[in-house]
Parts: C-alpha cells; structure tokens; sequence
C-alpha cells in the first residue's frame, strides 16, 4: 500500500510539473503572438502614414505609380491587422480602392478625388478601425470603378 501511495504522489508532482511546464508555455506563445500582432499593427499605421504621404504629392507618372504601390502595401498588410477584426469592410475598402486606381477605366476618376482620398487617409492615420473612412473608400471604389459600365 505505501508503495501504490508513493507512485500515486510521483505521478501527481510530475503531473504538476507537466502542467505548469506546458503552461508557462503557452503564455510564453501567448506573449510572442501579441508582440507579433502588436508589430503588424505598427508597421500597419507606419505604411499608412506613407499612403497618406503619396496622395499629397503633386500628381504625375512617378507619384502615380507611388500611390499605387502604397495602397498595394495598406491593402496587403490590413487583413493580418487587428483593426480588421473590429472593421471588417477595412481591407475589402483598401483593395477595391486599389483596384479603382490600376484600372484605367476608372484610374483618372480616382484621381479627380484625391483630396478626398488624402482626407480618408488621414482619419485612417488617427483611427485605423474608422468605419466612416472605409464606408468613404467603398463609395469611392464604387463611383469609379464598379458602377462603369463597360
């Protein structure tokens, strides 16, 4: 009987030990995915700021083609964010904006509001979740783009 009860508590500390090696584990997983997702936010609004920066520059080939590319960057990068958990239109607005601007059916329309768009962009900088703004784009995308009859 004493032999069973030593067993018994053996297996009951190593079954402590498991548990708390396992986790202290997890929290340690826990830590590295906020920190991860804590990056991808930043380096969100960092390429946000770009974007921001490329509609107010004068517009011509160059600055075109840098519009293009950094609503690519936002676009790409919004769906990995945790501002698109909250606002779920955020990469969809992103995308369809970035589709209006390459098409060239619907690109100079685009381009007649980029005050507008440089206005939505700066609400995004301050609140990256604001549904006003990407309501905005969405309207945009489809005043440009998908309303164009071909």
């Amino acid at each position: 009987m004493k032999r069973s009860g030593y067993l018994l508590l053996l297996f009951l500390i190593m079954s402590l030990v498991s548990l708390a090696i396992v986790s202290s584990k997890y929290i340690e997983a826990q830590n590295k995915n906020n920190e991860l997702q804590r990056s991808i936010d930043n380096t969100f609004k960092y390429q946000l700021s770009n974007t921001l920066s490329s509609f107010s520059m004068i517009v011509n080939d160059y600055t075109y083609r840098s519009m293009l590319s950094s609503v690519a960057t936002v676009a790409s990068l919004s769906e990995l964010t945790s501002y698109a958990d909250i606002n779920d239109d955020l990469d969809i607005s992103l995308h369809n904006l970035f589709i209006s601007l390459r098409e060239d059916k619907s690109k100079d329309k685009v381009l007649l509001r980029v005050d507008e768009i440089r206005e939505i962009f700066f609400m995004l900088v301050q609140e990256p979740t604001s549904k006003e703004a990407t309501d905005r784009l969405s309207q945009i995308a489809n005043e440009t783009f998908f309303s164009i009859k071909d």
